[in-house]
């Protein structure tokens, strides 16, 4: 009877201790999938490093066709433009001259335009000369016709018979004639260099005294031209000239106002406007 509990106890002593080592060994098990979820919930947790984000870019641009759409645009921009450089290469190759030609073209009208551009500079240049020429303003005359007279007097002798002022296309003169009873003599003098430029004589025994201008009795040539222009309101000189019409001394006076050309004739005395008018 002892024998038999002792056996029986015996075997529910080693079937306990059976339970509790797997007890221990399911707990063990147990412990170890938990750690192994904690480490696993702590590396998905984790900070994403820049391999995991590229990756994750890649793949997303892949899932939305980025990166494949995106290679295969590069591609076709690359094909594209290896296109257009061949037609391009084509096109020159069909028509080397085209660009020369083109460029050539412009050239040649450009040069074309500066030529007539400086032909009409210069025509309108000239054609200013020549106006400008024709005419001189009255506070331009640096030469008096006093001055013009001493010199013509050291080159002749005689009474003055005229005195004229005028362009004889290479500059502004005076001329003065002097007859002495014998010969009358034009001299010429240059405004400008204010020098004695020609003295011409020729025979004449005519003095009349009537003809004689008395130019120191009388107002200065530039006081008349003064007053022609004052009554007309502007203008320049084209000439003017001294002299006797039945005893009395006149000035004949032309100008140019606005294009147009007037004559004047004042008193040299009284520097009364006898006559004016516009030629045309």
């Amino acid at each position: 009877m002892n024998n038999k509990l002792k056996g029986e106890l015996t075997v529910k002593i080693k079937i306990f201790g059976l339970l509790l080592a797997s007890s221990l060994v399911l707990a063990a098990c147990g412990n170890e999938e938990e750690e192994a979820n904690e480490d696993t919930t702590e590396t998905e947790g984790g900070p994403v490093t820049d391999e995991e984000t590229t990756e994750d870019d890649q793949e997303t641009s892949t899932d939305y066709g980025g990166t494949d759409n995106d290679a295969a645009t590069e591609e076709n921009t690359e094909d594209g433009n290896e296109d257009s450089s061949d037609e391009s290469d084509e096109e020159t190759s069909a028509d080397p001259s085209g660009s020369s030609d083109s460029n050539s073209n412009t050239s040649e009208e450009a040069e074309s335009t500066e030529t007539e551009g400086t032909s009409n500079d210069k025509s309108d240049s000239s054609s200013s000369s020549e106006t400008g020429s024709e005419t001189i303003a009255l506070e331009d005359i640096s030469l008096t016709a006093d001055d013009a007279i001493s010199l013509a007097e050291e080159e002749a002798e005689g009474n003055i018979h005229e005195i004229s002022f005028e362009n004889e296309g290479n500059g502004w003169v005076y001329k003065i004639n002097l007859n002495n009873g014998s010969e009358e003599s034009e001299v010429i003098v240059d405004h400008d260099t204010e020098e004695t430029v020609d003295v011409r004589t020729e025979q004449e025994d005519d003095d009349d005294q009537n003809d004689v201008v008395d130019y120191g009795s009388l107002n200065e040539a530039y006081d008349a031209i003064d007053e022609a222009i004052a009554d007309l309101g502007g203008g320049e000189v084209r000439e003017w000239s001294l002299s006797m019409d039945d005893g009395v001394a006149e000035y004949d006076i032309d100008l140019i106002y606005e294009s147009q050309k007037y004559e004047y004739t004042i008193d040299a005395e009284s520097l009364e406007i006898l006559n004016s008018e516009r030629d045309d």
